[in-house]
């Protein structure tokens, strides 16, 4: 190797090439140069050549492909997220369910003494009638009473009682007796879909697989208190919706309808997705939290209405979950601007043309979710009979009677066509995750540019450690002749100007 880098240092670049050829670990190289004849020579050089450009290109494609992370879906089963080498998890945790009630607001309470002025605007405001609403003479002492009263406050107020979620069980014990708080149990959330019941909001309910381990909620519809708006559309009952703790009902547009009269069973499959960032995916992993709780498309949606709607009223019509600089709009501000920018927003945000520009929301880095699937049969009449004798459901059913208002329940009818019941449980103890992963790593780049290298010119690692020692080797040659031809040129100039100089020097 010394006499190698000393013949470098004092060759010409082809004698330099030559000698790298000969002794370079790449094969092929040094029969361009000592080949049996001349055939032979440009042949092996037109074969090295060819070699060279298709290993640059297959690399630099490799390279390309590596720094554009193309991304693949791998399926996972997670036995147990909190001891990996377990074979069964012991429980799993519920979700929470959100139950929006489709009666926005009672009947009872439009007309309840004092309220003529919100009857008279919900009658305008529940059509969304915008010329009406603008309309409104608020100079009126009755609807300047009701000026500064906010929008959701109405839904607070007007929606449906915290009493109609009747029961709820589970291994035949009430859920208040097993979480021990009501904080725990339920909260109320208002949404832009009405009033709506937060069961299991801190994810404190766990079960078995099962039958065994299931959830069973009974809801009371309260048909007879509903508002002329509310029973004229095509659903009545409730929307439910499955979903993680860290998030909000509000924030889902995919719920499932449910009619009273009927038992849901409900076979819940808790999932979970992993997916990656640019480039090889399009999450964003700063985007973890909102007003909304954990981000998610929905949530990012909802924040999207929330800015619109503030940026051109200075208020937003529910107030997030989650502390924010917003307010709810007061009934005049709703009526003046507040339903035309939602109303304007939500007609843009379904164009497709537009919703990117308008609402541009990648999908969450890291998300859980419930799978549902539903079956439904109707309640058998022996049941609801057997409900109507219990002397306890009999006296909700008067509560929940109102006879000023027209409201009666007092028959076994009223039962069949009130009283909803789900039933949710678990039929996998199992969490499944799919992951999105990168596909083409740095050692996939690694085996292709060895694999090129080794196949096309012979080449290791080794070798281009060769070639640098070549490069350098030439350069600095090509750099002390420059300098010593420098020096050269000076002295002769100094010769010629000054003859004698240097002459005696000993």
């Amino acid at each position: 190797m010394q006499n190698l880098n000393n013949k470098l240092r004092n060759g010409s670049w082809v004698t330099d090439f030559k000698l790298f050829a000969g002794s370079t670990t790449a094969h092929g190289v040094n029969q361009i140069f000592v080949g049996r004849n001349k055939f032979v020579r440009i042949l092996f050089l037109l074969s090295w050549l060819g070699c060279l450009v298709y290993s640059v290109y297959m690399i630099m494609t490799s390279i390309v492909t590596f720094i554009n992370k193309p991304t693949g879906t791998k399926y996972e089963i997670l036995v147990n997220d909190a001891d990996p080498n377990a074979l069964k998890p012991q429980t799993i945790k519920f979700p929470t369910i959100s139950i929006c009630s489709h009666n926005k607001v009672k009947k009872s309470y439009l007309h309840r003494s004092g309220n003529e002025a919100i009857r008279k605007y919900w009658s305008i405001l529940d059509m969304y009638d915008r010329n009406e609403l603008k309309h409104i003479r608020w100079e009126d002492d009755d609807m300047a009473s009701i000026a500064n009263m906010t929008y959701q406050q109405v839904l607070s107020e007007g929606g449906p009682s915290d009493d109609r979620l009747v029961s709820c069980t589970q291994r035949q014990m009430n859920c208040m007796e097993i979480l021990h708080s009501s904080e725990h149990y339920f909260k109320r959330e208002e949404t832009i879909t009405g009033k709506c019941w937060r069961v299991n909001p801190s994810g404190l309910l766990y079960g078995k697989g099962g039958d065994f381990g299931k959830l069973q909620l009974m809801m009371f519809a309260d048909l007879q208190d509903y508002t002329t708006r509310s029973a004229d559309q095509p659903q009545y009952g409730f929307q439910v919706a499955f979903h993680d703790n860290q998030t909000y009902g509000s924030t889902l547009s995919a719920g499932y309808f449910v009619s009273p009269g009927s038992i849901y069973k409900v076979d819940l499959r808790l999932k979970k997705e992993k997916r990656e960032p640019p480039p090889g995916g399009n999450c964003n992993a700063s985007l973890v939290h909102t007003t909304y709780g954990a981000y998610s498309e929905g949530s990012c949606v909802m924040e999207c209405k929330d800015r619109h709607v503030y940026d051109r009223c200075g208020c937003v019509n529910i107030v997030p979950p989650i502390t924010s600089k917003y307010r709810s709009c007061n009934l005049r501000e709703w009526a003046q601007c507040g339903l035309e920018a939602y109303l304007n927003f939500a007609n843009d945000y379904q164009n497709p043309d537009l919703a990117e520009n308008i609402c541009p929301c990648p999908s969450a880095c890291r998300e859980t979710y419930y799978e549902a699937q539903l079956s439904s049969s109707s309640l058998s009449p022996v049941y609801t009979e057997n409900l109507f004798k219990n002397p306890n459901v009999k006296g909700l059913l008067q509560y929940f009677s109102q006879p000023k208002y027209n409201i009666s329940y007092d028959r076994q009818e009223d039962i069949m066509s009130n009283i909803m019941v789900i039933e949710i449980l678990f039929s996998s103890m199992v969490t499944s995750e799919i992951v999105q992963v990168v596909t083409y790593t740095s050692a996939n780049l690694l085996g292709d540019i060895g694999g090129v290298l080794g196949l096309f010119l012979g080449a290791s690692v080794f070798t281009i450690i060769e070639f640098f020692q070549l490069l350098f080797f030439a350069i600095s040659s090509i750099a002390l002749e420059g300098l010593a031809g420098q020096r050269t040129g000076r002295r002769r100039r100094r010769r010629r100007i000054y003859p004698g100089a240097g002459c005696c020097n000993a």
